[in-house]
């Protein structure tokens, strides 16, 4: 009986012993608390949103038309309590498809409070114009050559073409497949004139008006020089594409 009393009390100091010292330790971590509770942690959905929005923003575009991946963000450690502002910029020439790196500043109550690395995969999709039928070299191309497809520009050409009507009327430098993607290099403007073309040479002078015909020596655009012969005198000279069938001189 006796020693289970000297146990029983042995017990009762060992725990007397270790209340306080538990009660400490809560202590230290309820003060550790206390510091974090005047710090935010920013969460990785809030860096997700600004990067996804910058692309939108820059681009204006619709925000189901950037896809993000493998998103890394490095740097982010809590700041002050406040109202957090943020300014995304990028080192160097600015990039917005494939592999894209930005700088957060982040501002708490208008003051900088640190810098967030954020980068990732990012592809823009956007539409494009694309052939609608097998084009052949040195066809001039039409409406119905045409159409527009949504494509994804981080695996394209930065030379890729957004624009119908910037095309209609141009020739295909190439052969052309339908379904694909047209790009800058691939088209070139129709000339007005050929060689061999016969025109109306307008020599021009004062009040003085005199048209005769030339024979054109090079292939032209509109308001662009090029050598005619002048079918009468067969002198040759330079003169300004006016239309297909007018070229123009001034004296």
């Amino acid at each position: 009986m006796a020693k289970n009393i000297n146990i029983l009390f042995c017990l009762i100091l060992i725990l007397g012993f270790l209340v306080p010292t538990a009660g400490a330790v809560a202590g230290k971590s309820k003060g550790r608390d206390i510091v974090r509770q005047g710090d935010q942690k920013i969460p990785e959905s809030q860096f997700r949103e600004i990067f996804h929005a910058y692309f939108c923003r820059n681009l204006n575009i619709k925000k189901a038309d950037v896809e993000i991946s493998r998103l890394n963000i490095s740097g982010n450690v809590p700041v002050p309590s406040g109202k957090i502002s943020y300014r995304l910029f990028q080192k160097g020439q600015r990039k917005f498809e494939g592999y894209v790196s930005v700088v957060a500043v982040i501002k708490v109550d208008d003051v900088v409070r640190n810098k967030v690395k954020i980068s990732g995969w990012v592809d823009i999709f956007k539409y494009v114009v694309c052939a609608s039928r097998d084009i052949e070299r040195g066809e001039k191309i039409s409406e119905d050559d045409l159409c527009m497809v949504k494509r994804n520009l981080s695996h394209l050409s930065s030379k890729i073409l957004t624009d119908k009507n910037e095309i209609i009327g141009l020739i295909a430098k190439h052969n052309i497949k339908a379904d694909t993607s047209l790009k800058e290099w691939m088209v070139e403007r129709a000339p007005v004139v050929e060689r061999g073309d016969i025109v109306t040479i307008l020599a021009e002078s004062g009040d003085l008006l005199v048209t005769v015909p030339g024979k054109v020596l090079m292939k032209g655009f509109s308001g662009e020089l090029v050598k005619v012969q002048n079918l009468m005198s067969k002198k040759e000279i330079f003169a300004k594409v006016v239309n297909h069938s007018t070229v123009s001189v001034t004296f």
